[in-house]
């Protein structure tokens, strides 16, 4: 699944045919705030049941589609959040966690329904350990450490909170955190995360 935001469209490839044509599964109809159109899209994931979920940032919201979506279906509103980026779908719980740029925050909608509660940040643009700074990436570690990492660009570092973390947990610095740069130790811009089976960070930094 690809997040084709210049296009305001969603496409899927086949991993059995990896060079076959891809298939449109939402968008494709224009920029626009539209159910059956999106805008900036960046954030993309699947739940158990195949849905699709899309953070579109340009219209400040999440939005749901049914599974086998075509460009011509319709979404449902998740939820409105101020400028989305990535998000992240827990399969066990089906809690989605979704980052927004603008309120450095992590918003967390339980069980995938209802309104947002703040699981990171939402204190304000700032360094402490219980504010976020132009965050971008997030990941929630259901195997190994149930823990929420946030990839915290505008501070060039990663943070970890706990399960259950709420705008009043003080996260931990876990990568970088020391200043801009080249260095194994320092990140320019990070941006997507994610944890592996041996509980390995991997960190794109754009």
């Amino acid at each position: 699944i690809v997040g084709d935001y210049g296009n305001q469209r969603i496409l899927q490839f086949s991993l059995n045919n990896p060079s076959s044509v891809a298939t449109v599964i939402a968008g494709s109809n224009g920029a626009g705030c539209n159910l059956n159109q999106l805008s900036v899209a960046i954030g993309v994931g699947l739940d158990s049941s195949g849905r699709l979920y899309v953070a579109d940032t340009s219209c400040n919201r999440v939005i749901r589609f049914p599974p086998n979506s075509t460009s011509t279906t319709s979404g449902t509103l998740l939820g409105s959040i101020n400028i989305p980026q990535n998000l992240f779908i827990n399969p066990l719980t089906s809690d989605i966690y979704v980052v927004s740029y603008d309120d450095n925050a992590v918003y967390k909608f339980v069980g995938g329904s209802g309104s947002p509660v703040v699981a990171a940040g939402g204190n304000g643009n700032g360094n402490a350990l219980n504010q976020l700074s132009g965050p971008n990436g997030v990941y929630y570690d259901y195997l190994y450490t149930n823990s929420l990492y946030v990839t915290n660009t505008g501070n060039y570092n990663v943070m970890k909170f706990p399960s259950g973390s709420t705008s009043a947990t003080y996260g931990t610095v876990v990568a970088g955190g020391n200043g801009i740069g080249s260095g194994a130790n320092q990140f320019n811009s990070p941006r997507s995360i994610l944890v592996d089976r041996q509980g390995t960070l991997y960190i794109s930094d754009g």
